[in-house]
C-alpha cells in the first residue's frame, strides 16, 4: 500500500503518524481543528490555480510541526520544525531540492509578517489556506479560549488576535476570489472580537 502512494500521501500518513504519538496537548489539538483543514485547502488551491501538489501540501502539513515536540513559544520550535521536517520529507521522497523548496520558500513565509512575502506560487498556496482555516471555521474562537499567552493582559491578547485577523485577510489571501469569499467571515471576527460591540 505505502509503496503505491505518491510523496505526499506518504509524507500525510508520517505527519499524522507525528501528531498521534506527541506528548504535547496543543499538538493534539492542532491536528484535530487545523493542520489537515489547511491541508484541504492547500490541495484545492493547488489543484484550482495549478500549483505543484507535492509541494503545497508539504507546506500545508508541516507548517506547524514543531507543536509536536516542543511548546509553541520554545526558542528551539523553528529549529526543531526544521530538523524534523527534514526527516519526514525524506523518509516520503522528497528531493534535496524540493526540501529547501518546501522550508524555504513555502513555509518560511507563510505567516506573511515584517514583509517576508511568499513569492511562489505554492508560497501563496500555502498562505491563503493557512488564512481560510483561521478566517472560515471557529479557530479563532477555539483559540483564544484555550489559548491566553502568559504575561499578556486580556486587553493586550485581543488587540493581537485582532491584528491577526487582520493580517489574514489582508495580507495572506493572494486570489482576489477567495478573498471576496472569505470577507464576510472575516467582517464576522472582527465583529467578534471587537472592543466596540454594541
Amino acid at each position: 500500500m505505502i509503496g503505491n502512494m505518491n510523496k505526499h500521501q506518504k509524507l500525510y500518513r508520517l505527519v499524522e503518524e507525528s501528531y498521534a504519538q506527541s506528548q504535547q496537548p496543543f499538538a493534539q489539538w492542532m491536528w484535530k481543528n487545523h493542520v489537515p483543514i489547511v491541508t484541504q485547502h492547500a490541495e484545492r488551491l493547488s489543484k484550482k490555480y495549478g500549483a505543484n501538489l507535492d509541494l503545497s501540501i508539504a507546506g500545508a502539513l508541516l507548517h506547524d510541526f514543531g507543536d509536536v515536540f516542543v511548546h509553541r513559544h520554545s526558542t528551539k520550535h523553528e529549529e526543531v520544525s526544521k530538523a524534523e521536517s527534514v526527516k519526514l520529507l525524506k523518509q516520503s521522497d522528497y528531493s534535496d531540492n524540493e526540501i529547501h523548496e518546501v522550508l524555504e520558500k513555502v513555509i518560511a513565509p507563510h505567516s506573511c509578517k515584517e514583509g517576508l512575502l511568499p513569492t511562489t506560487l505554492e508560497g501563496k498556496v500555502l498562505a491563503t489556506a493557512d488564512a481560510l482555516a483561521h478566517l472560515t471555521t471557529d479557530f479563532y474562537l477555539q483559540f483564544s479560549w484555550m489559548h491566553l499567552p502568559e504575561g499578556k493582559t486580556y486587553d493586550e491578547f485581543i488587540s493581537w488576535v485582532v491584528g491577526k485577523i487582520d493580517r489574514d485577510f489582508n495580507d495572506k489571501i493572494f486570489f482576489s476570489e477567495i478573498r471576496a469569499v472569505a470577507k464576510h467571515q472575516y467582517q464576522s471576527l472582527l465583529e467578534v472580537f471587537s472592543n466596540n460591540q454594541l
